[in-house]
């Protein structure tokens, strides 16, 4: 059988450590917390302390803040009521303002229907009369050209019109 060559050397019982070893490994320990204490341990203690009073600062200037936020939001808050106050009056006043000027507009639009109305009947009866007139002088012509066929000699044009319109005046003055 083979044996390795690190089993002959821990020729003793492994479970029991040797005092030379075991003193040794004291030592460095010791020597090692020690260097560990000074380079290491105060430096990240003086971190941690350094950290821990940015924090609380932070902490209280954020309280601060906070305060301040809180002071700010509160006259904010009577600011935006005040406001809310005064859109309300201006809302009221508009809501006044327009019925005013709805009443305005609707008795000037009543008005300008009445004066459209009267124009349009003075129209009407102007187109009715410009009408008359226009059937008045169509029917003198057809007459006149009816009666020169009929009695087939010339009769100026003059005079056919001055006997009918003296028949239309007649007929109108019946009519009355």
């Amino acid at each position: 059988m083979m044996v390795s060559g690190w089993m002959v050397l821990a020729a003793g019982n492994p479970m029991e450590p040797e005092a030379q070893v075991l003193l040794y490994t004291v030592i460095v320990f010791l020597v090692l917390l020690g260097l560990l204490w000074k380079f290491a341990w105060g430096p990240l203690m003086k971190a941690l302390e350094e950290r821990e009073e940015r924090i609380s600062k932070k902490i209280s200037d954020a309280e601060a803040a906070l305060k301040a936020a809180n002071e700010k939001a509160a006259e904010y808050e009577k600011r935006i009521l005040a406001a809310k106050e005064e859109a309300a009056g201006i809302i009221a006043e508009g809501k006044r303002d327009v019925e005013k000027v709805r009443d305005e507009i609707m008795a000037a639009a009543n008005s300008e229907a009445g004066k459209t109305l009267d124009r349009a009947k003075r129209e009407i009866a102007l187109a009715k009369d410009a009408a008359l007139q226009e059937l008045r002088d169509r029917v003198v012509h057809l007459t006149a050209d009816l009666a020169s066929k009929v009695i087939e000699r010339e009769v100026k044009a003059d005079d056919h019109r001055r006997i009918i319109e003296e028949g239309i005046t007649r007929i109108d003055q019946s009519r009355n």
